[in-house]
């Protein structure tokens, strides 16, 4: 759908080149923020208990670029409004590292007569992937707000017991909303400052080895972001 998105933002350029300036803007961002959630490793048997850890804090830094086009092509009036509406398209152009999470516990998982063994199992995680699909409204022409849907791919790497064996992959969804200013050069040149608040859904992932009954659970991830960006606007 995102793609989808892109291909329309660029068919739109190309239609308006005829004009002096197209309203299509691209830049480059840097950004650093918070972000915290917790999580557990729960058993479908009542015998054992949930694994639950804190709530985690992370500071974190992305850089990545952007592109948006204004809605001044719609006809009449809604071209007037649509002069200070934008679509948009945004992602880091980098992985980021989540760190390592490390959790110790009975391999014989709860089962009467096995023998106890301690294992430690670690998780390592690195964002692949932070796309995010937005709108902006401009409030006064320095001044403008901002919301979206934001896809974040993330990779795992898990070791631990033989029986235990977790997804790889993941694809976590969330929304972001935000506020921010803008100056706008002469020559189309433009720098903006950002903050935005993001909430992302967190996600399930069933044990696929002998350790079926369990389940990790990532809860929600919130936090906000202080963002700067230079760009061109044409």
């Amino acid at each position: 759908m995102k793609k989808i998105i892109i291909a329309l933002l660029m068919t739109f350029g190309i239609f308006t080149m005829v004009s002096a300036e197209i309203g299509v803007k691209v830049g480059v961002s840097a950004q650093i923020g918070e972000l915290e959630t917790s999580g557990s490793e729960k058993s479908s048997d009542s015998t054992i208990a949930t694994q639950n850890s804190p709530k985690r804090q992370a500071l974190f830094a992305t850089a990545g670029y952007f592109i948006e086009k204004d809605l001044a092509f719609l006809p009449g009036r809604l071209g007037t409004i649509g002069s200070r509406i934008s679509l948009g398209y945004d992602n880091i152009a980098h992985d980021l590292s989540l760190g390592t999470a490390t959790n110790t516990r009975e391999a014989s998982l709860g089962a009467a007569g096995a023998t106890v063994i301690s294992t430690n199992h670690t998780l390592k995680a690195e964002v692949t992937g932070f796309e995010t699909v937005y709108a902006t409204i401009n409030i006064f022409d320095w001044l403008y707000v901002k919301a979206g849907d934001v896809t974040v791919d993330v990779d795992t790497k898990f070791n631990g017991s033989a029986t235990s064996s977790y997804a790889k992959n993941h694809s976590l969804d969330g929304t972001v909303m935000g506020f921010g200013v803008e100056k706008i050069s002469e020559n189309g040149m433009f720098f903006r400052l950002e903050y935005n608040d993001y909430e992302i859904d967190g996600k399930s992932v069933t044990n696929a080895g002998a350790d079926s009954k369990f389940t990790a659970v990532l809860n929600d991830v919130s936090g906000s972001t202080g963002r700067i960006s230079i760009g061109k606007s044409f």
